[in-house]
């Protein structure tokens, strides 16, 4: 495969598999807007591979961008904050997008880690699902990679034609 091959899929670099234990976090509560922008690293997490630079978004920040924008559709609709009927229809068309990613995000992973159901406590679905072990990527190691990849391209702009202010 040529290094600006268009069928690229994954990144270049193998990454360790680590253990996750899903706890309840109030860290990111559906309002703390400074929380969710921690988990971007620069420029939402754009990447150039290849001699040529081509620009690629990796499927784990695409994937919490998602998340992100559901999160603020739903604080949007619940306050009252948007009654431009065109604005809604933006953002619906956007919205459905991401359930769509994410869902198939989540089918693709086909996470088959046991979530164990507390029978003999009287749980709130709230609580359900948390203290079950996970196998993920080592998310850490993918923010490291893509922090070096764009300090190698940092002198062109991500999409032709534009400075790559709206990626910032």
């Amino acid at each position: 495969m040529e290094e600006d091959d268009p069928h690229l899929e994954r990144l270049p670099v193998d990454f360790e598999q680590v253990a996750i234990t899903t706890e309840s976090n109030d860290r990111f509560s559906v309002i703390d807007d400074k929380a969710w922008a921690h988990l971007f690293p620069p420029k939402r997490g754009f990447i150039r591979l290849g001699s040529k630079g081509r620009a690629f978004a990796i499927g784990l920040y695409h994937q919490l961008h998602c998340v992100n924008s559901l999160r603020f559709s739903y604080t949007i609709a619940r306050d009252g904050l948007v009654t431009d009927p065109e604005v809604l229809r933006g953002k619906i068309g956007h919205d459905n997008h991401c359930f769509q990613f994410i869902r198939q995000s989540i089918q693709c992973k086909a996470d088959n880690s046991l979530v164990p159901i507390q029978t003999n406590r009287n749980l709130s679905l709230a609580a359900m699902g948390f203290g079950s072990m996970h196998r993920c990527g080592n998310w850490e190691q993918v923010r490291r990679f893509v922090v070096e990849n764009q300090a190698q391209w940092e002198s062109v702009p991500l999409f032709n034609g534009t400075s790559g202010r709206h990626v910032e």
